[in-house]
C-alpha cells in the first residue's frame, strides 16, 4: 500500500502543469479548451479588484465598522474555504452548478443544479451593474471634490455608469491577453493606495478619538429608527467588501483561466 502511494506521488510530481490540468479535467470527463493565462498573483489581483475592502464606505460608526467587518469576514472565510476545496476537487468552468449536481441526491440533482446556475448568472449580472455603479459614483465624487461648484445632474451619473461599463467590456473583448498583467498592477495599486490614504490621515489628522470610542461608539448617521438597524444596514457594506473571495471560484475565472486550478 505504501509503495503504491509513493509511486503515485512520484508520478504526480514529475508531471507538468499542463499534464496535471489535462488529467484533472479528464477525471471529470472534460477537456481543456481555454487558455490558462492567469497565475495565482493575477487571480489574487482580480479578487482584490472586486473586494475593494478598504475603498468601500461603511456606516454605523467606527465600532459598527469594526464589528460588522469581522462578522462578515468570518462568514466569507467559511464560504471561501468550502468553495476553494470544491474548486480544487473539481476545477471546471461550471463552478457552483456543477458542484451542486455532484453533491446533490440523484432525485433532485437536475433542479438543484438548474436553480444554482441561474442564481450564479443573476449574481454576475448584479455584480457587473454594482461595480459599474460604484465606479461611476467614485468618478463623480472626485469631480465634486476638486470642483466645489460642480453639482452633477442625474443624467451625468447614468452616463458615467455606462462609460465605465463600456470600458470594462472593451478591455475584456480586445485586451484579454494583458488582463492578467492589468489585474496584477491593480493589486499593487490596491495595496499601495491603502497606505497612501491611511498614512496621511493618521499623521495629518489634528483630532484623534480615544481607543474606547473606536471600539464602543455606534452611530446612526443615516437617520434609521435605531442604531442597531443602522449597524445592520452598514453590514451590507462589509459583505460587499468581502464577497470577492468566493467570486474567484465562479465560472470564468478561478477554474477557467488559472494555470493550475487544483493548487492555485
Amino acid at each position: 500500500m505504501d509503495q503504491e502511494k509513493q509511486s503515485h506521488i512520484s508520478e504526480t510530481e514529475i508531471l507538468s502543469v499542463e499534464e496535471r490540468d489535462v488529467l484533472a479535467l479528464a477525471r471529470l470527463g472534460k477537456k481543456p479548451i481555454l487558455k490558462r493565462r492567469f497565475t495565482f498573483f493575477s487571480i489574487l489581483g482580480f479578487t482584490c479588484t472586486i473586494l475593494i475592502t478598504w475603498e468601500a464606505e461603511l456606516i454605523g460608526g467606527s465600532a459598527g465598522l469594526i464589528y460588522s467587518y469581522l462578522f462578515s469576514f468570518i462568514g466569507s472565510i467559511a464560504v471561501f474555504t468550502t468553495m476553494g476545496e470544491l474548486a480544487s476537487m473539481a476545477p471546471t468552468s461550471g463552478g457552483q452548478y456543477h458542484w451542486a449536481a455532484m453533491l446533490s441526491p440523484a432525485w433532485c440533482r437536475k433542479i438543484v443544479s438548474y436553480l444554482t446556475g441561474w442564481l450564479v448568472i443573476c449574481g454576475w449580472q448584479a455584480i457587473l451593474a454594482g461595480s459599474a455603479y460604484l465606479g461611476g459614483n467614485m468618478i463623480i465624487a472626485l469631480a465634486r471634490l476638486n470642483h466645489a461648484s460642480y453639482e452633477p445632474a442625474l443624467w451625468q451619473g447614468t452616463l458615467v455608469y455606462w462609460c465605465v461599463m463600456a470600458v470594462a467590456i472593451l478591455v475584456n473583448m480586445y485586451a484579454s491577453k494583458i488582463l492578467p498583467k492589468l489585474e496584477s498592477f491593480i493589486l499593487v495599486l490596491h495595496i499601495g493606495g491603502f497606505f497612501a490614504v491611511l498614512v496621511p490621515l493618521v499623521v495629518m489628522s489634528k483630532e484623534k478619538v480615544s481607543t474606547k470610542d473606536v471600539f464602543t461608539v455606534f452611530e446612526n448617521g443615516g437617520g434609521w429608527p435605531t442604531t442597531t438597524v443602522s449597524v445592520f444596514v452598514g453590514l451590507l457594506g462589509s459583505v460587499f467588501a468581502t464577497y470577492g473571495n468566493p467570486l474567484a471560484t465562479l465560472p470564468g475565472f478561478g477554474c477557467n483561466f488559472v494555470a493550475d486550478p487544483p493548487l492555485d
